[in-house]
């Protein structure tokens, strides 16, 4: 090849690139990123359970006060999944393992701190536990019933309407968070802000084959103050806190 057509493919890379720059940086796009709420910060649960943890660890009353969460209670369970879950807790042994992480729709009133990254495409869900709950806007839907599994998030896509994000998630994994809810339980979500520190999610459930009615719940958010970034935990990061009769221990240091 001639230097000419060497520099000539050189140009036309370099007028490709930019207008793909272009079309990315769009003014539709700018608008759209300009009719976006500003969801910036770092947010907690604040249901009243959480607002005792400060930002981290557990609450003084340990499992037995997080069980007075708002989505592990209030459930409208039909009279045979209220009478499976009565034969399974009388049955059920203490547990040896750990649980890491919060499932969907755990993670949405999880101890954990969060961000969103709002994008006219998605809006991402950063938790400090690691989960990334992704939520796709650009109109996208659901994938066919063939090209989805449960997975511990669910599939989640929403829209944009005055403010609220509207989400719409299915194939989420049965998980004991909140328990008994079957695989396709349907979640719909209005999240939004009501005040500068202050958000909001209402989630309704609606699940025939576990509940005796649609069962709505509204976590509140509050942001965080003194906290500039996430600091990520994973609680198999150490060994110190062994499960002795189904209890989190803490082990003296080695």
């Amino acid at each position: 090849m001639s230097r000419g057509c060497a520099g000539c493919a050189l140009v036309a890379m370099l007028l490709i690139a930019g207008v793909a720059s272009a079309q990315t940086n769009s003014p539709e796009r700018v608008r759209a990123f300009a009719a976006l709420p500003n969801w910036t910060g770092i947010w907690i649960a604040d249901d009243g359970v959480m607002t005792e943890l400060g930002l981290s660890g557990r609450p003084p009353g340990g499992d037995r006060q997080m069980a007075q969460m708002l989505l592990l209670n209030g459930i409208p369970y039909n009279a045979a999944t209220a009478a499976r879950l009565a034969a399974e807790r009388k049955n059920a042994k203490p547990s040896t393992a750990k649980e890491c992480g919060f499932p969907f729709p755990f993670v949405m009133e999880s101890p954990w701190v969060f961000e969103f990254l709002v994008t006219p495409e998605e809006t991402a869900m950063i938790v400090g536990g690691r989960e990334i709950r992704h939520i796709y806007t650009d109109g996208r839907g659901h994938p066919k019933p063939e090209d989805v599994w449960p997975t511990p998030w669910g599939d989640s896509v929403g829209r944009w309407q005055d403010g609220t994000l509207l989400v719409d998630t299915v194939a989420v994994q049965r998980t004991r968070f909140p328990p008994a809810l079957s695989e396709d339980a349907h979640f719909t979500e209005r999240l939004r802000m009501v005040s500068h520190d202050k958000l909001e999610d209402e989630i309704t459930v609606d699940d025939p084959a576990t509940l005796a009615h649609p069962w709505t719940v509204t976590i509140p958010y509050k942001r965080v103050v003194g906290l500039d970034r996430i600091v990520h935990g994973f609680c198999n990061e150490n060994d110190r806190n062994p499960i002795v009769d189904g209890k989190t221990t803490i082990a003296p240091a080695g």
